[in-house]
């Protein structure tokens, strides 16, 4: 078990970064919780957003009812849900191809936020590449699994999750949406106060919004509890599903094309084990099992960062080795080199959404090409931009991408509106 003293320590040095007023952790083995611990300004009664590590309730709801023979995971979603089809001659998308984020779709929509709209807004929305090809991170995927299994058992995503892992693990402080009430329940969630540029030290940190979220790719609220014995029932399988299935969803079924992520069923799979991060509007969490160690571990923070540094730190305590420096090295704002062709400089500036899930994002030229930039919550963002019509682009280095930024409404030689993978973002006066 880690030493007290050294975890104290070092959870006083996340604390200093000033990433976050508050975080906690747990450290569990296979059969119980060894310890738990919470810093700054929140109690161990406090509840915490979990963010997509609600993903893999996801896949355990849909693991149960292919189990009881209710879907087919590798069937086309279609069979489902009729109207969930999408554009382009590729195979059909199955549950599978979701639940490993190798379907091809975007990675986000977010027109209307807790809302099924977004995923009805994927049938307008071409997938980049053919289902099971390369892994791309989506997020909408997953709220369209939510649909699916909302249609095939007739219940919400809430329900579901409630009687299906909640009440079968006995997680009675942790609940399964986020709706207004349970804003009083967690201790408040904190931002950076600028959506345009690198956080500093010295900007502090900003309250951050609060939104409904019933949205299967992460909305459940746990206590450290809680989480460390779901953990522990993703690890052992018990009471969750049959072993076979655990196994299923413990396995590598994607790997990105540099070899670094692998994906298995809701859940990041690694040399020595697996686990999942999750961000929320001001909360981050980090749940990981470290095989060789026999030790879990569940770390939250209500900040834009701390709890994948406290996770692994006290992992690496408990190990007898040294936990990762918990410094934040501060990015560099995007800044234009002046090289910008005159075909594309309408698109250059800044765009922003009026959306608390969205930052603000720039383009600029850099050696006679354009760059995306963002500047918001765990750091700064860079992403080529490739011609592919006129004021449209890919977004991203993969020429399989499914991303695009379209530019409109040109007045004055500036576009004002920038449509990114279908969300509208307009013009913003500043820099």
């Amino acid at each position: 078990m880690a030493d007290d003293r050294l975890l104290d320590e070092f959870a006083g040095r996340v604390l200093e970064t000033g990433m976050a007023p508050a975080v906690a952790v747990a450290l569990t083995d296979r059969e119980r919780t060894l310890a738990t611990r919470t810093y700054g300004a929140a109690s161990s009664e406090s509840l915490w957003a979990i963010g997509s590590i609600g993903k893999s309730v996801t896949a355990v709801l849909a693991l149960q009812l292919a189990e009881e023979g209710a879907i087919d995971l590798h069937a086309p979603v279609t069979d489902y849900v009729e109207w969930l089809a999408v554009p382009g001659d590729f195979a059909p998308i199955s549950l599978h191809h979701l639940l490993t984020h190798t379907s091809g779709l975007i990675a986000n929509s977010d027109r209307a936020p807790a809302s099924t709209y977004d995923v009805i807004a994927l049938t307008e929305t071409a997938p980049g590449f053919a289902p099971g090809e390369h892994l791309h991170y989506s997020n909408v995927g997953y709220r369209a699994v939510g649909v699916v299994l909302e249609t095939v058992t007739g219940r919400s995503y809430g329900e579901l999750v409630q009687q299906r892992v909640l009440d079968r693990l006995g997680m009675r402080a942790s609940v399964p949406v986020m709706v207004h009430e349970t804003r009083r329940r967690l201790p408040g969630g904190h931002v950076p106060p600028f959506d345009d540029r690198p956080w500093r030290r010295e900007h502090g940190l900003a309250p951050g919004p609060w939104v409904e979220s019933a949205e299967a790719d992460g909305c459940l609220c746990c206590s450290l509890e809680d989480l460390a014995a779901y953990l522990r029932a993703l690890w052992t399988g018990d009471d969750l599903l049959p072993a076979a299935s655990a196994s299923l969803m413990r396995t590598a079924h994607a790997e990105s094309d540099d070899g670094e992520d692998r994906y298995g069923y809701g859940l990041d799979i690694h040399a020595d084990g697996f686990g999942h991060g999750g961000d929320m509007l001001g909360y981050v969490a980090h749940m990981r099992v470290d095989d060789e160690a026999g030790l879990g571990v569940v770390a939250f923070a209500n900040g834009f960062g701390g709890a994948w540094t406290l996770g692994e730190g006290a992992l690496a305590i408990a190990a007898g080795a040294e936990p990762p420096a918990p410094d934040l090295a501060p990015g560099e704002p995007l800044s234009d080199d002046g090289s910008c062709p005159a075909a594309w400089s309408a698109c250059l500036g800044r765009f922003r959404a009026h959306n608390p899930w969205l930052p603000t994002f720039a383009v600029a030229a850099n050696e006679e090409n354009l760059v995306m930039g963002t500047d918001w919550l765990d750091g700064s963002e860079r992403l080529p931009l490739a011609p592919v019509g006129t004021h449209a682009f890919r977004v991203g280095a993969p020429a399989w991408s499914p991303e695009r930024l379209v530019f409109d409404t040109i007045v004055g030689d500036r576009a004002q509106r920038a449509v990114y993978s279908g969300t509208p973002y307009y013009r913003a006066f500043t820099a």
